[in-house]
């Protein structure tokens, strides 16, 4: 018996079939692009199984039609990358076509080093462009799909039909026919909406019984459907809802069709779409009179991008945030930034500086949870290396925001003369995060995923919030953040917070503290000091030993806090603010993270 579900079958198999049979079954598997779930190394769900095609989750539900994350045993999941060896080639030649290693075409496929091909047999590849270009089925199926177009007059009166009708019409063409879009049934039912109805429709579509997904999602999902069909179905509902709410201009409409391209351009048909319904919910919720009674400041018209918190959405200066004023009001995003620029001016480091322009961090504030957060950013391998596998947070010292009042804070201050000898300040924060993106590159080279962690510690929300505790076991941050973390194991992940010394009353010293607080906290210190004695001796390190809420907040994950050197000594500010000696700085301290995380 077999049960099918937008092009997922589930097939009753018999359990008592020796190994050869099971092999027939799993080469006959993959020659028709399927995949059977087993026992053995599928127990952790369908996460590492999309893992193992280099995928994330989302993108791998979207290839596959799968809209649940249960598995079930000896369920088939269809649609998967696969390809067969050309005649008179070998492994290595197919890996080398679709971007591999031979070891790693072997491991997706569960096969030895040794294993012999027969002729013409199919192997699971990770997928690409090139792969779904190269399939002619899909291809010719684009191409004879009818273009969608918007109508330019009202359908007739006798033929209106509720938005609920049409958002159940549609939902039975993607349903009923894998790759609906630009179909007969589905362009039938898509020309009904218009700027009258789109918001209606939207609302109805995620109302529907048993419905997991929103409109733009079972639109972008419909992978055999022509990307071109579906990216124009997209920006259909987007101007049309424009036209309705009133809730757009050319700029937000070039952000919504540049998110769109970007997703598309991830893989072939392999979409999220979680930013672009978080931008058709603000249109959606979108009230003029309400926004003209709220003051943003002088940056009432920006936008201010808030990038955290996995469901964070752009947000402009007449946002409301938590942070009250004095007289007990909620104030806005706009009036919040202003406050941070006006407490850095009060810093005494200013003092010499007239009239300072300080360009600040935008508040990290969640419109999802309402609350300052960190920000955080996942940033991917550049290429292939011995850290392949690992993932390093690094977090910039300072730079958040304080959660009662809004206050920034930017770390020490100091003031020093520029090339024409004008006074200018130095922020620990900056200095602090030129040092995280110079290690970030070196490690990423590497083969390291580096999660990027903003804002100060304590005073950014993260102690109040255990956001250190909760992001290393997947529960805080950006959506791919908390994939990334959820699905990594802890001996797998390593922890540096990155500070300056300030020690303005030692000017002279050559200072430079590496801080531990756990016992696994240990060696990386060492290793940190070792590489840093060896290849930068502009510095007098030093390993210390304390109690940091970063390096408890950690727990199982080795951490430390690097003091990267006095920027109260003007010689050696003169390094730490030099580009190239940022680089070979980082180069001694990615060699330390890469012998804690290796040997």
């Amino acid at each position: 018996m077999e049960f099918q579900v937008k092009g997922v079958g589930v097939n009753s198999l018999s359990e008592t079939r020796d190994t050869s049979d099971i092999e027939k079954l799993k080469r006959d598997a993959r020659a028709r692009g399927e995949y059977i779930v087993t026992v053995s190394g599928d127990e952790k769900g369908l996460t590492a199984i999309a893992r193992r095609f280099n995928m994330s989750l989302s993108e791998f539900k979207n290839m596959t039609g799968l809209t649940k994350d249960t598995l079930v045993k000896e369920q088939v999941i269809k649609n998967i990358p696969h390809a067969k060896i050309p005649d008179g080639k070998g492994l290595k030649y197919l890996a080398e076509q679709n971007g591999m290693t031979l070891d790693e075409l072997l491991k997706l496929n569960g096969l030895p080093k040794n294993y012999k091909p027969s002729k013409g047999e199919y192997f699971y590849i990770f997928p690409s462009k090139k792969n779904v270009d190269e399939k002619p089925a899909v291809k010719k199926a684009a191409a004879d799909k009818p273009k969608i177009s918007v109508p330019e007059e009202k359908p007739p009166e006798n033929r209106t039909v509720s938005p609920k009708e049409i958002a159940k019409q549609i939902e039975d063409a993607v349903s009923s026919n894998y790759g609906a879009v630009g179909k007969e049934d589905f362009t039938k039912a898509f020309l009904q909406i218009n700027d009258k109805n789109v918001k209606q429709v939207i609302k109805a579509y995620d109302e529907l019984t048993d419905n997991d997904e929103s409109l733009i999602n079972a639109i972008c999902s419909e992978i055999r459907s022509s990307k071109d069909l579906r990216k124009d179905a997209v920006m259909s509902v987007y101007d049309n809802l424009a036209k309705q709410t009133k809730a757009s201009n050319p700029q937000k409409r070039q952000e919504f069709k540049t998110e769109l391209e970007k997703q598309f351009d991830k893989f072939i048909g392999m979409v999220s779409t979680k930013k672009l319904d978080a931008m058709i919910n603000d249109m959606i919720n979108y009230k003029p009179e309400a926004a003209k009674n709220v003051s943003g400041g002088k940056f009432a018209d920006e936008i201010l991008k808030s990038t955290n918190g996995g469901n964070s959405e752009d947000i402009t200066g007449t946002t409301l945030t938590s942070v009250k004023d004095s007289s007990g009001k909620y104030v806005t995003a706009g009036i919040l930034k202003s406050w941070a620029i006006s407490s850095g001016k009060r810093d005494k480091g200013f003092s010499k500086v007239e009239n300072p322009y300080i360009v600040r961090p935008l508040p990290n504030y969640n419109t999802e949870t309402k609350q300052i957060e960190a920000v955080t950013e996942l940033r991917e391998p550049t290429a292939k290396g011995d850290l392949k596998g690992k993932v390093v947070i690094l977090n910039s010292g300072h730079g958040g925001y304080q959660q009662n009042n809004g206050y920034f804070d930017p770390g020490t201050v100091l003031s020093v003369k520029n090339a024409e000898g004008k006074e200018m300040p130095i922020e620990e924060w900056r200095v602090a995060e030129s040092f995280v993106n110079a290690l970030s590159d070196e490690l990423r080279s590497r083969g390291a995923n580096v999660v990027f962690v903003s804002g100060a510690v304590k005073n950014g929300g993260m102690y109040a919030q255990h956001y250190l505790e909760n992001l290393i076991t997947g529960q805080k941050g950006a959506d791919d953040v908390r994939e990334l973390l959820g699905d990594t194991d802890k001996s797998d992940m390593l922890f540096l917070s990155v500070h300056v010394e300030s020690a303005k009353e030692r000017p002279n010293s050559r200072m430079c503290t590496v801080r531990y607080t756990k016992d696994i906290d240990k060696k990386l210190s060492d290793n940190i000091n070792k590489h840093l004695q060896k290849g930068f001796m502009a510095l007098t390190p030093d390993v210390t030993h304390d109690n940091l809420y970063v390096n408890k907040a950690t727990k199982g994950v080795t951490s430390s806090l690097l003091e990267i050197g006095n920027i109260a000594n003007g010689e050696i500010t003169n390094s730490l603010l030099s580009a190239y000696d940022q680089k070979k700085y980082m180069k001694c301290v990615a060699d330390a993270i890469q012998e804690t995380l290796t040997q």
